[in-house]
């Protein structure tokens, strides 16, 4: 009887002392309305996948809107600093790369999302930091930003 008894009361013994599930640091931001209407996130996947190469950089991630005015388009950009301070000063917004699309439009309630994924090679080779930081320019006049997400490659 003890043998059943075991197995469920330590299932919920450790439930009881499981912490929460937290993204690792540098892979989610929120998005901020720095002019305009808008807000939203974005979330960084980094992958061992080498697509480009042996020991090469991979990165899968979601841009999501919300609250931003109905059917704005949002050109996606971003702006890589390779010196990871966590203070982002790239000196230039750049689009995702081909093959992505490089905007979301919005629905009639004002949310979008976008999924994107991006492969480098050198100098994003394995375990290189960088910073990296988000831009979303609404055919509204509206700018949603990120924080600055310092990113290692795996």
């Amino acid at each position: 009887m003890w043998r059943f008894r075991f197995p469920v009361l330590f299932g919920l013994a450790a439930a009881a002392f499981a912490g929460g599930v937290y993204a690792q640091p540098g892979t989610h931001s929120e998005l901020t309305a720095i002019a305009g209407q808008g807000a939203g996130r974005v979330e960084l996947a980094p992958t061992s996948h080498d697509v480009v190469g042996p020991d090469t950089f991979d990165v899968q991630g979601t841009v999501n809107v919300h609250d931003a005015a109905p059917n704005t388009t949002f050109t996606v950009l971003r702006r890589v600093d390779l010196n990871p301070d966590g203070i982002c000063t790239g000196p230039m917004w750049v689009m995702l790369p081909p093959p992505n699309e490089q905007a979301l439009t919005t629905s009639s309630g004002g949310a979008g999302a976008l999924h994107f994924e991006i492969s480098r090679g050198a100098p994003l080779v394995d375990d290189v930091r960088f910073d990296v930081q988000w831009r979303l320019v609404g055919s509204d006049g509206s700018i949603l930003e990120s924080d600055c997400l310092t990113v290692q490659v795996k």
